[in-house]
Parts: structure tokens; C-alpha cells; sequence
């Protein structure tokens, strides 16, 4: 008998990677599990789909954008993570609830070097781009590992309900300051769709202003090298992509639904490499 149905939901899902990891952890540790499968969801229509999804069997899902603070709401029990972040990538359905938590904040931590946290992010000035369910997480993360943070979003109310809801001191940044002030950060991160291929393809930055020790960081991993990240790089920055934070958050939403830690295998590296 095939048990937990699971799967990732946002709009537009095309692009992710999730399918490809999970159901090599699934295969490779031989769960009596349905395959993984990706699903389109618009967000008008997330309340209903997720009522559909329920009746189908699934058991868990996770959440990409634009669904997060949707998933959020939708919710009747979370997780302290998800309280903080008013956010959740992760849902459960068991005994006629839906649980939500937010495995990002985890991801994004154990994607980063301990070097690059010691000396681009504790103590430091941290400018995360964007104000969405992604930046949340983004931004818990951070304060948790010390950093100081500033966020530009263009539209500003965004951050400034972001700050209120989190709690964390937010600096908030105009277009104008943005660029004024970028030589002051050590850690630079996109949580917006820019890059992805099917999203808008503009400058968020100048990243001539940077200062050359900055390290720049994208949370998108498809394609590998973003235009945001060449940006930087044809300035003489380094960059990181989302790939990793990407298998960091899987194998904790795996962990809650199947209650397996799953290894980061060789493998593993080598299928997301040529998918």
C-alpha cells in the first residue's frame, strides 16, 4: 500500500528541483512512498486547492512562492519558526488539521560556510532584497546568527509590516539608499524572483558601489549562475547560490513527514547537476 502522498506547490513550480531530491531520497531508502510530484497552485485559488489536495491523500506538502504567507494563513496549528516568520514552506495534514512549519531558516543557515557566517554575517551589515514569505525566513535567520539587517523591497510597506509583524530591527531602505549605502554590507541576499526565467530580468542593484569582500547570495538555484549573481561576479564578488539551502530545508521537511534524516550523497549532487 502506497502512504504519504507529497508533493511542492507554488506558481510558477515548473523550475523546481524538489521533485528530483526527494524522490532520490525516497528511492534510495526503498519508503513505500508515492513518487513526489510538483504542482501548480495560483494563489487565488490556494485555499481551495489545498482543500483538494487534502481529499486526494496528501499528506504533506511543501511551499514555494509566491504561496508562503498563504500557507501561513491557512494553518490552524505552527510551529514557533513559523509564528516568528509569519511564514511556513512545510504543511502536514494529520488528524483533520493542517500543521505549518517553516524548514527555510534551517536550510539557509546550514547552506553557508562557517567562514562566511564568522566574517560576512555576525556583527556585520546584512541586505536582504525583498520582503516576502522567503525574506522572512531570510531575515529570522540572520538576526539569530547576529547579523545586522537592512531590507529593500519595492514597495516599502512590505517592510515595514514585516518589521512590525517580526519584531526584529529592520532597517528600511529606499531605491535611493540602497545604492548610497551598499559599500557598508558584508552579505548580500536575493529573496526575489529576479533570475528566474520566467520573472522579471532587472538590475536590483549596482553592485559597482559593493565593496569587494561582499559576498552575494541568491536564493534562486535554477539557473545556476542568475543574471544577479553575474552581476556581482563581473565586479568581482563571490556568490552562492540556492542549491544548497534548498537540500537543507528538503531533508527537514523529509524529516517531518517521514521521520528518516536522508544523507546528502555524491549522487544526489550529480542528478541536480544534470537536471
Amino acid at each position: 500500500m502506497l502512504y504519504k502522498k507529497t508533493a511542492v506547490i507554488g506558481h510558477p513550480v515548473d523550475h523546481s528541483l524538489s521533485p528530483t531530491i526527494h524522490n532520490h531520497w525516497i528511492k534510495n531508502l526503498a519508503l513505500n512512498i508515492e513518487d513526489y510530484k510538483k504542482i501548480d497552485v495560483h494563489p487565488n485559488e490556494f485555499s481551495d486547492e489545498i482543500d483538494n489536495l487534502i481529499d486526494q491523500g496528501y499528506y504533506g506538502l511543501n511551499v514555494t512562492v509566491p504561496l508562503k504567507e498563504l500557507a501561513y494563513k491557512k494553518a490552524d496549528r505552527l510551529s514557533d519558526v513559523s509564528k516568528a516568520t509569519k511564514a511556513v514552506n512545510t504543511l502536514v495534514f494529520k488528524n483533520g488539521q493542517i500543521f505549518g512549519t517553516n524548514t527555510d531558516p534551517v536550510g539557509f543557515e546550514s547552506s553557508l560556510a562557517k567562514n562566511i557566517i564568522e566574517n560576512k554575517i555576525k556583527n556585520k551589515k546584512c541586505l536582504v532584497l525583498g520582503a516576502g514569505g522567503s525574506a522572512r525566513a531570510i531575515i529570522y535567520a540572520l538576526d539569530k546568527m547576529s547579523g545586522k539587517i537592512s531590507a529593500y523591497n519595492r514597495t516599502e510597506e512590505k517592510v515595514v509590516l514585516l518589521k512590525k509583524q517580526m519584531k526584529i530591527n529592520i532597517e528600511n531602505l529606499d531605491a535611493t539608499e540602497v545604492n548610497k549605502k551598499l559599500e557598508e554590507f558584508s552579505f548580500i541576499v536575493n529573496t526575489t524572483s529576479v533570475g528566474l526565467s520566467s520573472g522579471p530580468q532587472k538590475d536590483l542593484v549596482d553592485f559597482s558601489n559593493a565593496t569587494k569582500n561582499c559576498f552575494v547570495y541568491d536564493l534562486i538555484y535554477k539557473p545556476k549562475e542568475t543574471g544577479f549573481m553575474k552581476q556581482a561576479q563581473a565586479n568581482g564578488l563571490s556568490t552562492q547560490n540556492g542549491l544548497n539551502m534548498l537540500i537543507g530545508q528538503a531533508a527537514a521537511s523529509f524529516y517531518i513527514w517521514h521521520g528518516v534524516n536522508p544523507e546528502v550523497s555524491v549522487d544526489l549532487i550529480q542528478n541536480l547537476a544534470t537536471d
